[in-house]
């Protein structure tokens, strides 16, 4: 009659009695604590007291019980077995519901309802459809939208528990910052207008970059660059890299250029560029004036695993090309072979016959032991 019992208040329990007359009894099954079915084990030697009785369980119900452990030996001992399992359920249960109730309390978001009165409504404007990402709290949200060149744009916005009176931050990919004299009667909607009209400013720059980008092996910065980026470091056919600095005002006139290789192959290329700078034609690009200038070749983008490695312009002792964001910007005038600045550095500083001098250290190079120096890592 007792094992009826448990299996009526327990169905997913299974009996496994002993020998017939012994008062033992084992039970294996299910326990549901909380709406959750815990696998039990449960041994009793005395059954139906509850005296000797063991029970086994996974870990999420081993650990209920030990946080619950003071309450249920609170008070009078239990007398059967199955007053036990019932007070085990009803205190567990009660636990596993408070503690899930409290983790869902502190992922709710508070909503301040004057700011997200007036931001849905701006929302609303700019049109939903442009939303790409957004916290729970409103507070923060991305816009984007396409350029007229096909180009997607990110702008991130943060707004204050004052808006639309507090004046919103603003973070977008672009070399300069969004210009907007903020009007707390449009909002956002008065920064994304302005964010657009500078993304409508800049496609000049964007077509010049992005056609140097599709044809020249760009080897700094790492693909694809970040539309903020202004300066491209390319490699000619001679082993030399041209870091260039395109101007935000003038994006088709000559740019910046600083050559950076052995100075027996930079020297005849700056001399070059001095010479013939008035050469560069607007109408043409900036890898086919490079090209017409210094009557060296670029290296076109095809095949550029391949070419990195036959041109070698990794590191010759880390053999990466970037390093820390940094590029390989010695070369030895003896060999060519190029380093980074901090790669060299410690191999200088682990040969005995290296020497320092103020902020320089002088020692051999790794390939054809000739000089070679460099200054100390900042």
């Amino acid at each position: 009659m007792a094992v009826l019992e448990v299996c009526t208040r327990f169905p997913l329990l299974s009996p496994e009695l002993s020998n017939p007359g012994s008062p033992a009894a084992v039970f294996h099954g299910f326990i549901d604590v909380g709406g959750i079915d815990h696998e039990v084990y449960i041994s009793t030697p005395h059954f139906p007291s509850a005296v000797g009785l063991t029970l086994s369980t996974d870990c999420h119900l081993t650990s209920l019980i030990t946080a619950c452990h003071s309450h249920l030996h609170q008070g009078k001992k239990y007398e059967t077995a199955l007053e036990f399992l019932l007070k085990l359920q009803q205190i567990c249960s009660s636990h596993s519901n408070s503690v899930n109730c409290k983790g869902e309390g502190e992922g709710l978001a508070v909503l301040n309802k004057p700011l997200l009165d007036s931001l849905l409504m701006h929302l609303d404007t700019i049109g939903w459809s442009r939303v790409s990402q957004v916290s729970a709290d409103f507070t923060v949200f991305s816009l984007t939208t396409r350029d007229e060149g096909g180009r997607t744009h990110t702008v991130k916005v943060k707004v204050g528990t004052g808006y639309p009176q507090e004046q919103p931050e603003v973070e977008a990919d672009l070399p300069n910052n969004i210009a907007f004299s903020y009007n707390p009667s449009e909002g956002v909607v008065g920064v994304v207008d302005a964010w657009e009209k500078q993304l409508c400013a800049l496609q000049d720059v964007w077509q010049v970059l992005d056609e140097l980008d599709s044809s020249a092996l760009v080897l700094d910065p790492p693909a694809p660059p970040p539309r903020r980026a202004l300066t491209r470091r390319i490699l000619l056919e001679n082993q030399v890299s041209v870091q260039l600095s395109v101007s935000l005002q003038h994006p088709r006139c000559f740019p910046q250029c600083h050559l950076l290789g052995p100075s027996r192959l930079t020297s005849p290329l700056a001399a070059m560029l001095s010479q013939n700078f008035q050469d560069w034609d607007l109408e043409r690009s900036i890898k086919v004036n490079l090209e017409t200038i210094l009557g060296v070749g670029v290296v076109c983008k095809k095949g550029v695993k391949s070419r990195e490695e036959s041109q070698g312009i990794e590191c010759a002792i880390c053999y990466c090309l970037h390093f820390e964001d940094a590029l390989p910007d010695l070369t030895c005038d003896s060999c060519s072979h190029t380093y980074h600045l901090q790669c060299l550095y410690e191999w200088l500083c682990g040969q005995t016959n290296s020497r320092h001098s103020v902020n320089v250290i002088f020692g051999e190079c790794p390939f054809c032991r000739e000089l070679i120096m460099c200054k100390l890592p900042a």
